[in-house]
């Protein structure tokens, strides 16, 4: 257990920088889908208040949600963000490419809890909270963990190549590979959140929101 600690304590102070770098860039991007809310056309404004009238009232009246179909869709995203950034981690030029996906992850949050709490206020950040935030709980941080295990090591090659000096990547292969599966549990955890939790709440929160 004491091995296992210092093991986990090493690895924060190796990675530490890394952490704090990609949380401020999911939060930038958090905060810039938020900011763009108000940047929308009334044309837009009125098509996505059309489209979730539409979902509000569909739900309120038949309780109908395709969970299966939000886990399958959930699953295909969360799993192709997994590839994606596993891939990327192996390259020597993965790292920026890993550092705006993980923008793009934020902004969606952001951009979705922006309009909810535009359009209704209080009443649509209760919505969100109720609707976005159960499953970020859980893959919020398993996006973050994911991009820093594939930024470290495409980091590492990077350097390794600045340097001149050998990188033993294929050493370094399984480990990382191990990590990224092992984080990709706790991304399937979210998913299963987000498909089987987060609806509970859409549910009872119909009523606030309409």
């Amino acid at each position: 257990m004491d091995e296992i600690q210092l093991e986990i304590k090493e690895y924060l102070r190796q990675n530490m920088g890394i952490y704090i770098f990609i949380t401020g860039i999911f939060v930038l991007g958090i905060m810039a889908g938020a900011l763009a809310v108000r940047s929308l056309d009334e044309n837009c404004r009125l098509a996505l208040n059309q489209y979730f009238s539409f979902f509000i009232n569909n739900v309120g009246e038949t309780g109908a949600l395709d969970q299966v179909s939000i886990f399958r869709a959930s699953l295909r995203m969360n799993f192709q963000y997994l590839f994606l950034t596993w891939v990327l981690g192996i390259f020597l030029f993965g790292f920026p490419v890993i550092s705006g996906i993980v923008a793009l992850r934020g902004f969606s949050v952001g951009f979705t809890v922006g309009f909810l709490v535009e359009r209704a206020s209080i009443r649509g950040l209760l919505f969100a909270l109720g609707s976005v935030l159960p499953h970020n709980l859980v893959l919020a941080p398993a996006v973050v963990v994911i991009a820093v295990t594939g930024f470290s090591f495409s980091w590492l090659r990077f350097r390794s190549y600045l340097e001149k000096r050998p990188c033993a990547a294929r050493g370094h292969i399984g480990p990382y590979t191990l990590a990224i599966f092992l984080v990709g549990v706790v991304l399937f955890l979210g998913v299963l959140v987000e498909a089987y939790i987060s609806p509970v709440f859409v549910r009872v929160l119909i009523p606030v929101i309409r």
